[in-house]
């Protein structure tokens, strides 16, 4: 859980340090589009990007981070990207409601 934890804040400090205008300054619209994007979908595609796809050799992490816990049935194996990605949605809704006490940074912190 922790390595998950460090993966999305740094993901999003990498992101957040870049401000939207200097992106668009490049040129590019892929590069401001993710700032178009709500905060949610933004730490989402974050650590999709930082995290990575796990394989077996990375047990016990499955998807796009996500630690196997105790009396969960996850194989690296068999998971798809669709499962995995209503996986990653789930803990961070269960990371944001966790720091809902600090508002808007929740998500951050997630």
């Amino acid at each position: 859980m922790m390595r998950v934890f460090m993966a999305i804040l740094c993901s999003l400090l990498a992101v957040c340090s870049v401000s939207a205008r200097d992106s668009r300054q490049k040129g590019t619209d892929g590069q401001a589009a993710i700032y178009r994007l709500p905060p949610f979908e933004r730490a989402v595609r974050c650590t999709k990007y930082f995290e990575g796809w796990h394989t077996e050799k990375h047990h016990p992490y499955v998807g796009w981070g996500h630690q196997v816990q105790p009396g969960e049935k996850y194989s690296a194996r068999t998971m798809t990207k669709r499962q995995a990605d209503a996986l990653l949605r789930k803990d961070l809704r269960k990371f944001c409601a966790m720091f809902r006490k600090f508002g808007r940074d929740s998500v951050l912190l997630s």
